[in-house]
């Protein structure tokens, strides 16, 4: 009827409620029914009522229509619309009772299947598990398709704490209703390419698989990517999103394997300052060897004796050199480039290398040393 934008609104229950009053319990999430037998057609009640029940971040209204509210006035349809405000008619021949119970129990049983489907993926996921056919078919069940090939990204809400504690108070609940709209957000994009997902929610992400049979791979997952940030800007605002993307996989039992990839992409996003908000796992470079070293103690060895006589001296005389060094490197050794970059002269930062390579006993002209420079650098993200 109206508010169609708004479809993906999460529905948590079924709330039957002709009293305007109770608005104020509302919690979010209740789709709300009435048949406006004490608002009648009052069109500027029904008006407050909408603003209200979307203030409330309700799902949507039915309206029972019939005797009270012979149809919905165009006025409200026009209001719902700018809103996003889902608006649907019953028709007054259907029982409010069976309408109710037949929506509640969807929820129940939707509500059911999904954290069935949550704990056995983080079961695969975060433990060790032994695969075997029983494993495959509980999989099959949700959806995994082992004919197809797979992707798995996991998308990330670099500030969900700070989001929740500046728009609300923050509690379980405000936190659980941001987690869920993500997801729904995500499920839209993905029926919008014909993508069957499995998905799974822990801590501040959101893990996804869908199998990934197009001819051009590459273009479809960055394009589903883009438009999951795309959309969630646009719908949560102040939410920032990050995504971190994995191998293809086909057996099942290489779904861990991509998942934890997705998430190293996403932690070399991190420590590189999230200049872009998507990463693959193919595109980190050196970073997949280092994070197999990550506890190795030749790795520490190797940046302590590489770069450590620069680190001492940056605290003892706190400069800032390491960082100099990090993005001269960064900007393949070009002075303006990398003068732009840290805001100084071309000729301080002249000096600056100058110090550099006195202090490390190098030079710059040596494309080996810089090398071992930027996998010392790589090194100290790493560990910090």
């Amino acid at each position: 009827m109206a508010g169609e934008n708004g479809l993906d609104r999460i529905v948590k229950w079924v709330h039957y409620m002709e009293n305007p009053g109770y608005i104020d319990w509302l919690k979010g999430g209740e789709l709300i029914l009435i048949t406006g037998i004490l608002l009648g057609k009052k069109v500027d009640k029904l008006l407050e009522l909408v603003k209200n029940l979307n203030d409330k971040k309700v799902a949507g209204l039915v309206i029972n229509v019939g005797p009270y509210i012979e149809a919905t006035p165009k006025e409200i349809i026009q209001l719902a619309n700018s809103l996003n405000f889902p608006v649907f008619e019953l028709p007054f021949e259907v029982k409010i009772i069976d309408f109710s119970q037949s929506i509640c129990k969807a929820i129940f049983n939707s509500k059911i299947e999904k954290e069935s489907m949550e704990s056995f993926m983080r079961e695969i996921i975060f433990n060790d598990v032994t695969y075997s056919e029983e494993i495959l078919n509980r999989a099959m069940l949700y959806g995994y398709n082992p004919e197809c090939e797979y992707c798995s990204l996991v998308v990330y809400m670099d500030n969900l704490t700070s989001f929740i504690g500046t728009s609300e108070v923050w509690d379980q609940e405000a936190e659980l209703r941001t987690k869920e709209q993500v997801e729904q957000i995500i499920i839209k994009i993905m029926n919008g390419f014909n993508k069957k997902t499995i998905h799974v929610s822990q801590s501040n992400s959101i893990i996804v698989m869908f199998p990934i049979n197009d001819k051009d791979k590459k273009k479809t997952v960055n394009l589903i990517s883009e438009n999951i940030i795309k959309e969630i800007s646009l719908k949560i605002e102040k939410l920032q999103i990050s995504i971190g993307i994995g191998t293809y996989w086909r057996g099942f039992e290489d779904l861990k394997k991509s998942v934890l990839r997705a998430q190293k992409a996403l932690k070399v996003l991190r420590i590189n300052g999230r200049k872009n908000r998507i990463c693959k796992y193919s595109d980190i470079g050196v970073y997949r060897l280092l994070f197999e070293l990550e506890k190795s103690s030749e790795m520490k060895s190797m940046y302590e004796e590489t770069l450590g006589k620069l680190i001492f001296y940056d605290k003892k005389n706190s400069t800032e050199l390491v960082n100099t060094l990090e993005v001269y490197i960064r900007e393949n050794c070009n002075l303006i480039m990398a003068a732009e970059e840290l805001f100084i002269h071309k000729n301080t930062l002249k000096y600056r290398i100058k110090r550099i390579e006195d202090i490390l006993e190098c030079d710059f002209k040596d494309l080996e040393q810089i090398l071992n420079f930027s996998i010392a650098l790589k090194i100290g993200k790493l560990k910090n």
